[in-house]
């Protein structure tokens, strides 16, 4: 008699949980409530703000930050963090002006293969060495930023007779819109197919909202980590690819700002930082939204010193939005 009423008991509470979260309203709403209000205030303060021209900057930005954001939200996914995507990003930067010369187009798989390899090793520490990820990414980030350094002390411009390897894949422009969207939306596709129609895509989200769970179902955990982990760093390859293109050079401080950014543009989006729930059409907003701010406090002219400070605020207000509090219990 007492086990089944445990058991009627732990069915009424898996219920109510059901119905509370059929309730709840979808973090990506918020973020677009955001984004509407957000843009609204800016565009009072500065009638430029939606002109054509600064539209256009605010979608070119989203692009490359979504990039990077994309790849975090893979790691945030299965319950961990990258914070090594902003080594990434300055590393590859530095790495693909300089091999341009001797390479040419072939500079671009090389550079990639580079993000792969440090989103794998990134993820075996996690899985075999058993480090946090937060430990272990920013170790690796600290590496990595070393080697940019080492690499080229200072910003390093890439030669006007090469300007035709970047412009042909990256600055060029088809029917008047610029390839950057184009690579950008390429990128989007692969990893909303990766995530919605894979048995990997699906593994991601079981990992990282329920470990346990799926480790029993026969899910290997080291695996679908390892993968998570390697998506990362293949969207801090890829940014670093497209901020060195635009910029006809190479710098290895480029990636610092990318490491809060990307994680904002996932959690401002509605990706939940204890992992499971989430996805590419809430970071497409989350890095519209980041954009859009950063762009937009430019525009109206708040002071830079300032600009940071707002950015934090920003990420509380949507943190407290969007975070999941059924799923953690006690917040550590």
């Amino acid at each position: 008699m007492a086990d089944e009423q445990q058991i009627d008991t732990a069915e009424t509470e898996e219920a109510r949980t059901r119905l509370a979260r059929r309730g709840r309203i979808s973090p990506v709403y918020f973020t677009i409530a955001l984004l509407v209000v957000v843009g609204l205030l800016f565009f009072l303060g500065n009638r430029n703000f939606l002109s054509l021209y600064n539209l256009n900057t605010i979608i070119s930005f989203s692009a490359i930050l979504l990039m990077v954001a994309l790849g975090q939200m893979c790691a945030i996914l299965v319950g961990g963090i990258d914070l090594s995507v902003g080594g990434s990003v300055s590393f590859i930067s530095v790495v693909f002006i300089l091999l341009i010369e001797p390479l040419g187009f072939l500079a671009y798989p090389v550079c990639l293969l580079i993000g792969v390899v440090v989103g794998y090793i990134n993820g075996t520490i996690l899985t075999r060495i058993r480090i946090p990820s937060f430990i272990a990414t920013l170790a690796t980030g600290g590496i990595l930023t070393s080697l940019a350094y080492l690499v080229s002390p200072r910003p390093v411009n890439l030669s006007p007779a090469l300007y035709d390897v970047v412009d042909t894949v990256v600055n060029g422009k088809l029917l008047t819109v610029s390839n950057v969207l184009y690579l950008g939306f390429a990128v989007l596709v692969i990893y909303y197919v990766i995530l919605r129609f894979t048995s990997t895509g699906r593994n991601i989200f079981y990992v990282g909202s329920n470990i346990k769970m799926s480790w029993m179902s026969g899910i290997s955990i080291t695996r679908t980590r390892n993968i998570a982990f390697v998506l990362s760093g293949l969207g801090a390859a890829i940014t670093g690819l497209l901020i060195s293109s635009v910029r006809y050079g190479g710098d290895p401080m480029v990636g610092n700002a990318y490491v809060l950014n990307s994680i904002a543009a996932v959690v401002v989006g509605g990706t939940a930082l204890t992992g499971g729930a989430g996805g590419v059409i809430n970071t497409i907003f989350g890095a519209i939204f980041m954009s859009m701010l950063d762009n937009g406090m430019n525009v109206v002219g708040i002071n830079q010193y300032f600009q940071q400070a707002i950015l934090g605020a920003m990420v509380i207000v949507c943190v407290t939005l969007t975070f999941d509090r059924s799923k953690t219990p006690v917040v550590k």
